[in-house]
């Protein structure tokens, strides 16, 4: 009876941690979906090999070894870990964006110590060979504009290919990757080679929505045009999150944001959607979901008008940054896009699954027991289930800290 009842225990238990550690990864990531395909398939007769299908992730923020506790580190690295192959195995998209932040301490990291953080990025976000991976750099990555070094950009972009302004066309759509460091507006190394970078695509891409403008070279003109997607750590200007729109945005959205810092500064901001005229701006870095509207003034003398250039902001893609983390899915034509969020399990419910649960599994293995029986298996099936739930509190208090 007593052996009976401890493997029941035990069987009990894990079930319950197989579902808290893989099965509702599949039960929550199961209910999201891709977006409806946009409307420029049916009315340009456009064939499905034209639709890209994108994923976009931001703030993975993977621990190190100045500030990482190894319980933190093991945790949160399961929990993209299973979450991303979840998402990889049910939505096979084409290219994955990471939008920055990908390390927690990039920039304070000896070079032994990066290189193991960049095997690790490769090991928990590894993709089938049919799959794409693009990497924006974050200011965790490399510092802050007023702490990058040569050693620290030019280690990045190695071992990335993520230099500070990049072009990249995949079925004819544009997308500008651009380190949001670069953006300053002073005359460092970095931003002097950024500002030259953005002015050859500007002029590049102003040769193919007009190719018969003199100075334009054959090259340029035999590509199409399609309005860029720039994509940035941080977010372009804006005083706050107070007109961010989404069930994920920042709670407290009065608080304002500290330019440079918390986003890219007003001139900069214009700067890049003059030069570039983007459709669609995707950046991170402020961990919480937004859409924000950018009013854009068009050039022209007789008529003050404007263009309306929306941004998403996508949340941080870790635990240790927001109880219910999320990613973006987009469908994207040369003419057209749509995007739809996916959410992952909060981090809240599986700690009060895992609370319930061994609650639950102490009463049907303890408490029904016959009391002469109860004496001799009390002692152990206690142990063990008050260990669990101790052992669930404090990894939610710690983790919450």
């Amino acid at each position: 009876m007593v052996k009976k009842r401890l493997f029941h225990f035990v069987l009990y238990a894990a079930v319950l941690v197989l579902f808290c550690e893989y099965g509702i990864y599949y039960v929550v990531i199961f209910q999201c979906s891709w977006p409806e395909v946009p409307s420029s398939i049916g009315e340009h007769n456009l064939s499905r090999r034209h639709l890209l299908k994108t994923m976009f992730i931001a703030d993975t923020h993977l621990l190190g070894p100045v500030h990482g506790h190894w319980f933190d580190k093991l945790r949160r690295e399961w929990q993209m870990y299973r979450s991303f192959k979840t998402a990889i195995e049910l939505f096979n998209p084409e290219v994955v964006f990471f939008l920055g932040d990908i390390f927690d301490e990039g920039q304070l990291v000896s070079a032994p110590s990066f290189n193991d953080y960049t095997s690790r990025f490769h090991s928990l976000f590894s993709v089938p060979i049919s799959t794409r991976v693009y990497v924006v750099v974050g200011n965790h990555d490399i510092g802050f504009h007023y702490r990058i070094t040569p050693l620290l950009v030019n280690r990045f972009e190695n071992a990335f290919n993520a230099s500070a302004v990049r072009r990249i066309r995949l079925k004819d759509i544009n997308f500008i990757l651009i380190n949001s460091m670069a953006m300053e507006g002073d005359d460092c190394f970095l931003c002097k080679a950024a500002v030259k970078k953005i002015h050859q695509i500007s002029g590049d891409l102003e040769c193919e929505r007009y190719p018969r403008n003199p100075g334009c070279t054959a090259k340029v003109k035999t590509k199409s045009y399609s309005g860029p997607i720039i994509l940035q750590h941080f977010p372009m200007y804006r005083e706050s999150d107070e007109f961010c729109t989404g069930d994920d945005s920042a709670p407290d959205k009065e608080t304002s944001f500290r330019v440079k810092l918390d986003c890219l500064s007003e001139s900069s901001s214009q700067y890049l959607m003059k030069s570039l005229q983007p459709k669609l701006v995707i950046s991170g870095h402020t961990h919480h979901g937004c859409l924000y509207h950018h009013q854009v003034p068009l050039q022209d003398e007789n008529v003050v008008s404007f263009s309306i250039i929306p941004e998403y902001s996508v949340p941080s893609f870790s635990w240790r940054n927001r109880d219910n983390p999320s990613f973006l899915l987009g469908y994207f034509t040369k003419d057209d896009y749509n995007l739809a969020k996916c959410k992952l399990p909060r981090e809240s419910s599986v700690i009060l699954l895992y609370f319930f649960g061994a609650m639950i599994i102490f009463l049907k293995t303890v408490g029904f027991v016959p009391r002469r029986s109860r004496r001799d298996i009390l002692p152990n099936l206690k142990l063990l289930g008050i260990g669990i739930i101790i052992l669930s509190c404090t990894a939610y208090l710690y983790i919450r800290k």
